[in-house]
């Protein structure tokens, strides 16, 4: 017995050593091996990676769901910059981005961005458009700085009651995707994260990024709070909610998560007297990413009435 937990011992030392090795040798390579055509911006001792891409007279600022970089708005982005001026970037710790000493809640993030809009001298109208707990950050940006924010577009975002009244994932795919985030540093989430986008992949596969998507994940329950302390009402700004699935009016089963999921997305509609909503009748969370389309006749339509 002694002999098979000294080689079992042996083993998964070498195999950690293995795993280390080829994290921070692929983390290399990958730092170098992707085009940058973006910058970084100093945001207090340390700096956050910005694209700045297209023209016009309204400015469209993005910001991604929890674990996501700035890569996933590409198809939006690519388009929308046809017609405006488009702003992405990596949140602190995230994809390209420097890693910040504050807390990862969504008032700390938006001090972040309010920074580098600041630096960007944005001039003339801002539309806000965030995914999932992106959706959080700019509606709290919205309410803390509403000067020159015109227009809020929230894509499938994350609503402050949905801890109480969505159900908990269970327990055992909560711990094993935990367990792989942690285990970043030996690369094992190289094994699992999609191979559609290299460069999506790249920067998700970093321990940096793997560490910092969990302390945002700590932190939600609070961001959360932020947005709610605030009551959130946005009077006649106008306002797009895109949300999967459909309306609760024709979801049959009144116990499921996607109605009460469409039912939280309702509820951020009637935050505005100038809302629209929108049901995409697919089950994807992920909506700029999979029918991206709707993401950028909505956007285009607003910026079209400025």
């Amino acid at each position: 017995m002694r002999v098979f937990f000294k080689f079992f011992s042996f083993g998964l030392i070498l195999l950690l050593l293995v795993g280390f090795v080829y994290q921070s040798y692929k983390s290399y390579v990958d730092s170098s091996s992707f085009e940058k055509s973006g910058e970084m911006l100093d945001v207090g001792g340390y700096s956050l990676y910005v694209e700045d891409s297209g023209s016009g007279k309204v400015n469209v600022i993005f910001d991604s769901g929890m674990g996501d970089d700035l890569s996933v708005w590409n198809k939006v982005a690519n388009k929308v910059s046809k017609f405006s001026r488009v702003i992405t970037y990596d949140r602190a710790g995230l994809g390209w981005s420097e890693e910040s000493p504050k807390k990862r809640d969504s008032k700390a993030i938006i001090e972040e961005l309010h920074s580098i809009l600041e630096q960007k001298n944005l001039t003339g109208p801002i539309v806000l458009v965030g995914h999932s707990f992106g959706g959080v950050n700019m509606q709290l940006y919205a309410l803390t700085y509403p000067e020159d924010i015109a227009a809020l577009v929230l894509v499938d975002s994350a609503h402050e009651d949905q801890i109480n009244r969505m159900p908990r994932t269970g327990l055992f795919q909560k711990y094993v995707l935990k367990f792989g985030m942690l285990a970043a540093p030996f690369g094992l989430p190289r094994l699992y994260l999609s191979n559609t986008s290299p460069e999506e992949r790249a920067k998700k596969s970093t321990t940096k990024h793997q560490y910092t998507s969990l302390d945002e994940a700590s932190y939600f329950p609070q961001s959360l709070n932020q947005l709610d302390t605030l009551n959130p009402n946005y009077g006649g700004l106008p306002l797009v909610v895109i949300a999967r699935n459909q309306p609760s009016s024709e979801i049959q089963n009144k116990n499921t998560k996607h109605y009460i999921w469409a039912g939280l997305q309702e509820s951020l509609a009637s935050r505005s007297t100038d809302s629209t909503l929108i049901f995409t009748g697919e089950r994807q969370h992920s909506i700029h990413k999979v029918q991206p389309e709707i993401v950028i006749e909505a956007i285009q339509t607003l910026v079209n009435g400025f």
